[in-house]
């Protein structure tokens, strides 16, 4: 099956380069309309703040409009706020989202749903791939409409989630990484009563997931500290990750988060990932909560939720599905829904954090153009003899990431911060040996 444009999250690369660049997205538009909806029926689009996302919604509109589709662009908007839409309006038979999503403003990216609000199965990226290199087909009846004002239905949908959730007395932060939640965060826990401190909430194309959101917490635990806060919330830049900060400044990431939900929502099973903590698993199996694994990106992990049957998936970075409210992974739904756990089992953040005693993990990210290197025998035999050496004592991961040229390496063990460092550093070499000899050859 040859789905190379698509990674674990959509087509991903820098803006500007092919497929992120106008003559890719107006083909990629065309393709979705294609596929999706033809001519005459409907196509919603929205998008992060980032620089390039104006220009990639102008080409994708474009495309859709070459075959006759009517095309509404909604502007900036969460991730799973634009999937809610999808799914909550049966004019539309697909979305479109433009965004990077945790990634700095020179990259970017189009994730597609479908009618339901759910991302691509393997099956139609496939398809989606091989029309996106066809020629644009032209046909008459294409429009174009803005509809800023559908985000309030989205903004609707998270109050009400809380089922008549009360927060008046709680003072809390949000960082919403400069990016799609920006001013949306704040005016939801606001109206279900927080006082809300907003940080990194001024986009300017370019501060996206700088130094902020759920990738780097830090500016976020200060304040929260300093300001004798309740607790904070942070999301990345497209909103469908989620970390948490409590009053003593200790991050919960995503692992420490859906033990909150599995027990408060008296969950029978979870789905994580392999690169979820070996410490969640051991804290959910003495809750009686069965949990199972999956390949690492959400959209896996909903596959695993519509077969097994359960409703509630996630990762550790902070993807996390309840599948029964949203089939994509949702920050803001997250922290709401959490928010309420809290005020019903009246445990403060801090102490649900300590229910769940995290296995030492650690990641390394390697540069990794050429992912043929990693099945070269060389390296194939050093990833065997690292995993031998654990002696059942730990986990190894190595893995392509699905989303930029890099390969990670996870290490969970005792001493796993330099052990993870030290593979790291030995399996580069590695790496860069085979891609010489490709290079000579």
């Amino acid at each position: 099956m040859n789905r190379e444009l698509f990674g674990t999250d959509g087509v991903r690369g820098l803006a500007g380069e092919y497929p992120l660049n106008e003559e890719g997205a107006r083909h990629i538009g065309a393709a979705v309309g294609r596929y999706f909806a033809g001519q005459g029926q409907s196509v919603i689009i929205g998008h992060d703040p980032r620089e390039s996302s104006d220009d990639l919604v102008k080409a994708l509109t474009e495309g859709l409009m070459a075959g006759g589709v009517q095309v509404v662009r909604v502007g900036i908007i969460p991730t799973p706020g634009l999937a809610y839409l999808t799914r909550e309006h049966d004019q539309f038979k697909a979305g479109i989202m433009v965004t990077a999503s945790h990634n700095g403003y020179e990259h970017n990216g189009i994730k597609v749903f479908g009618s339901k609000g759910d991302k691509l199965p393997d099956e139609s990226e496939v398809i989606l791939n091989k029309l996106i290199e066809d020629p644009i087909e032209e046909k008459v009846g294409g429009t174009v409409t803005d509809k800023p004002e559908l985000i309030g239905e989205y903004e609707d949908f998270l109050v009400s989630s809380g089922h008549d959730l009360d927060l008046r007395g709680l003072n809390i932060a949000t960082d919403t990484a400069n990016g799609a939640a920006s001013g949306l965060a704040q005016r939801v826990f606001e109206r279900l009563g927080a006082r809300v401190t907003p940080l990194f909430d001024h986009c300017d194309g370019k501060n996206i997931n700088a130094h902020c959101g759920a990738t780097d917490p830090r500016s976020l635990v200060d304040h929260v500290v300093r300001n004798k806060l309740a607790l904070g919330i942070a999301v990345d830049g497209d909103a469908d990750r989620l970390v948490m900060v409590d009053a003593k400044g200790q991050i919960l990431d995503g692992d420490r988060l859906l033990y909150i939900l599995a027990v408060s929502g008296h969950h029978k099973g979870v789905i994580g990932t392999i690169m979820s903590n070996g410490g969640l698993e051991t804290a959910l199996k003495h809750q009686h909560i069965v949990f199972k694994r999956t390949a690492v990106g959400d959209r896996y992990v909903l596959e695993e939720l519509l077969r097994s049957g359960y409703t509630l998936g996630g990762e550790q970075s902070g993807h996390i599905i309840q599948s029964q409210l949203l089939e994509t992974g949702d920050a803001l739904l997250a922290a709401v829904t959490i928010l309420a756990a809290l005020r019903a089992s009246g445990r403060s953040l801090h102490e649900w954090r300590e229910d769940v005693q995290l296995i030492s993990q650690a990641t390394v990210n390697v540069p990794l153009q050429n992912k043929a290197a990693l099945n070269s025998s060389a390296a194939q035999h050093y990833i065997d003899s690292q995993t031998k050496a654990l002696g059942g004592q730990g986990r190894l991961l190595i893995r392509p990431s699905g989303t930029e040229p890099l390969l990670r390496v996870m290490v969970e063990a005792d001493g796993a911060e330099k052990r993870a460092h030290d593979i790291a550093d030995e399996l580069s070499q590695l790496l860069s040996q085979y891609t010489a000899e490709k290079e000579v050859i």
